[in-house]
């Protein structure tokens, strides 16, 4: 994949005046699975149903990026840390999830994720960038090199792309 087209597949995802970018299908995967993982508590606080509704958007819809709540408490942080941790476990228990699948998934209406083209998504991709946002959520993420941001999801390893000043 090119280095244009991977910049019109990614997603910024922020908390706290931090960030880094996920390739947007591996973001969609990840949020679906958290999405699974807070709907199975019960029952749902009010916060945390608003940040379903935004994650839903977000797993589908690739304009927009993912904004963790910075005014969020330690305790609420500390839930989402949780959940994320669970979503991460559940894609650890396949090694990829095929593309039919991915596509199939109603997460927001009649608006399905696209795969991108791919046969199948690895699951240890997104797992990395599950546990990313963990980093990212907990404020342990480490700083990217000079001049670069992270880019997760599209491999195990978390990779660099410039950016510009």
């Amino acid at each position: 994949m090119s280095v244009g087209a991977l910049m019109t597949a990614t997603q910024f995802v922020s908390h706290g005046g931090e960030g880094l970018w996920a390739y947007d299908v591996a973001l969609g995967v990840f949020l679906k699975h958290l999405i699974d993982a807070t709907e199975a508590q019960e029952p749902l606080p009010e916060w945390l149903g608003t940040a379903v509704q935004d994650w839903r958007r977000t797993a589908c819809i690739s304009d927009y990026g993912l904004n963790f709540d910075a005014g969020w408490s330690s305790e609420q942080i500390a839930t989402v840390v949780a959940l994320v941790e669970r979503a991460c476990a559940a894609l650890g228990a396949r090694e990829s999830i095929p593309s039919i699948e991915v596509e199939s998934w109603r997460i927001l209406g009649d608006v399905r994720m696209s795969a991108r083209g791919a046969a199948s998504i690895p699951t240890a991709n997104v797992s990395a960038l599950g546990r990313a946002i963990r980093s990212l959520l907990t404020g342990t993420l480490p700083a990217s090199p000079s001049g670069t941001a992270w880019l997760y999801g599209t491999q195990e390893a978390p990779s660099t792309i410039g950016m510009r000043r």
